[in-house]
């Protein structure tokens, strides 16, 4: 069996060209491709809340984390640093207090 390539490449030009034209003909074709390779998205949420308070001249600054979903302490950890950097405040400030909580 013979096979003839010039025929061969000519019939997949035209039907390729035909899809294209039915495609244009007929409206607005989207098309949407998308790849993830390697970490999924977790479903996570952290919520924070930092308030100031001065009673009796003593400042006192109260940090709550609450965390739901796939959220680790490492996480927690992470964006409580962040927040405290953010804010300029110290770690081991002595009118600090934090409280972590993770809700499943």
């Amino acid at each position: 069996m013979k096979i003839e390539y010039k025929s061969m490449s000519i019939g997949v030009a035209l039907g390729t060209v035909g899809v294209l034209f039915i495609s244009f003909l007929f409206g607005n074709v989207e098309a949407e491709f998308s790849f993830n390779s390697k970490n999924p998205v977790k479903d996570t949420n952290i919520n924070a809340t930092i308030e100031k308070t001065i009673k009796n001249g003593i400042e006192t600054t109260n940090v709550n984390l609450k965390g739901s979903g796939e959220v680790t302490k490492q996480d927690l950890d992470k964006e409580l640093e962040r927040l405290l950097a953010k804010n300029g405040i110290d770690k081991n400030d002595s009118n600090l207090n934090i409280e972590v909580t993770i809700q499943n």
